[in-house]
């Protein structure tokens, strides 16, 4: 079991399904655990969740007009990475808003997102801070 699926449930008594307005969200994770684990605490913190486990297959998902409001974008998958992916999204849907996820280092997602705007979330994700991100609709504080 991931290490972050352990911090995740300890973490979602802080939310209702009340007091959330669902958002649909879609995740890109090619670890199967932490996918399944992810998308069954957004779904039981009432939000609508689509779960791949690549870029390619995130991409096929869209384009079929399965089009989410948030997309949670690992950054090491197999085939295209996740800044690809990023790209990609925010080229042909500018109203996605992706978030990255990853355990990589600060100065790596530096190097990677340069002067680009992407929000990142480090590995293991706080699920508190997430479902807060998708509260304010993935706005800044």
């Amino acid at each position: 079991m991931p290490k972050w699926y352990a911090h995740c449930v300890c973490k979602v008594v802080w939310h209702s399904k009340e007091t959330l307005s669902g958002h649909s969200v879609l995740i890109v994770e090619d670890e199967a655990v932490s996918r399944r684990a992810l998308s069954a605490l957004l779904i039981l913190s009432g939000h609508d969740t689509q779960a791949v486990r690549t870029a390619e297959e995130a991409l096929d998902l869209v384009s079929s007009g399965n089009v989410p409001e948030f997309a949670l974008v690992d950054l090491d998958l197999p085939g295209m990475n996740g800044m690809d992916l990023i790209h990609r999204l925010k080229r042909d849907h500018p109203d996605v808003i992706p978030v990255l996820i990853t355990a990589t280092s600060r100065e790596r997602i530096e190097r990677l997102t340069g002067d680009q705007d992407v929000q990142y979330m480090r590995k293991p994700i706080d699920l508190r801070l997430l479902l807060d991100l998708l509260d304010r609709g993935g706005r800044e504080n």
